[in-house]
């Protein structure tokens, strides 16, 4: 079953956090007045590259402080 388990996606990898940024650089564009398909591409690449960058250097994502990192086995 599910029911009180933590999504993958959330817990092993980074992937929130590379989303965070990405989304993060859109509404920095938007607030610079930069819309339209560069800072749109601009801030795939930034995701992109922080999740790559992950993946190289097996990088997961942040626990709260007193959480017990689980590795899949």
């Amino acid at each position: 079953m599910l029911i009180r388990q933590v999504p993958s996606v959330l817990s092993s990898g980074l992937y929130a956090v590379p989303a965070l940024v990405g989304a993060t650089v859109v509404v920095l564009a938007d607030v610079l007045d930069a819309r339209g398909p560069v800072a749109a591409i601009g801030a795939a690449a930034v995701c992109f590259a922080i999740r790559m960058l992950g993946v190289h250097f097996d990088v997961d994502a942040p626990f709260p402080p007193g959480e017990r990192r689980r590795r899949p086995e």
